[in-house]
């Protein structure tokens, strides 16, 4: 009977320790992947945002913003704290919060060229109006609100969505002000 138990608190043991190291070479392998094309900083990012606004090039805004995969894999497994196992959502629901947050982005993107395309502006800085937060697999820094001067000296504040740095890089998670 001795040896029964102590087989089952050993299996259980090794099943235990399974899982944990399952959940964090899953962790691991998530915060190794880069965010494709992003900027080593977030002044750099800022930077290419204002200047993809001085050309009015919307394709270039949208190359700035997270996406799909990078959306699905980093932001909304590993919106979960630090050390928790990521989230593994049902693909209806990657899809679905996939497609609130890209048609809500391409809205927001049009309006931002709308009111401020075509015009060159030397930036003088940006705060995260909601702070920052570290989440299992990236850290968000939340509303980015961008102060800038245009070409006749006249200052105004972009105010756009979150960005997300993964290992160095930073990309816009969306330009969507909540």
């Amino acid at each position: 009977m001795k040896t029964a138990r102590t087989k089952a608190i050993l299996l259980t043991g090794l099943l235990v320790a399974g899982a944990l190291l399952g959940s964090a070479q899953a962790s691991l392998g998530a915060t190794e992947r880069a965010l494709r094309g992003g900027a080593t900083s977030v002044e750099e990012l800022v930077n290419r945002f204002l200047d993809a606004l001085g050309k009015k090039d919307g394709k270039a805004l949208r190359a700035l913003r997270v996406d799909r995969d990078e959306y699905v894999e980093l932001i909304l497994r590993g919106n979960v704290p630090v050390g928790a196992p990521l989230r593994d959502w049902p693909k209806e629901m990657n899809e679905y919060w996939w497609g609130v947050l890209h048609t809500k982005s391409v809205y927001s993107e049009a309006n931002i060229l709308a009111g401020f395309g075509g015009h060159h502006y030397r930036l003088k800085h940006f705060d995260f109006t909601k702070g920052s937060r570290q989440y299992a697999t990236y850290t968000a820094y939340k509303q980015v609100q961008v102060t800038v001067e245009d070409e006749a000296g006249t200052e105004k504040d972009i105010r756009t969505g979150s960005i997300a740095e993964v290992n160095g890089r930073y990309k816009f998670i969306s330009f969507i002000r909540d």
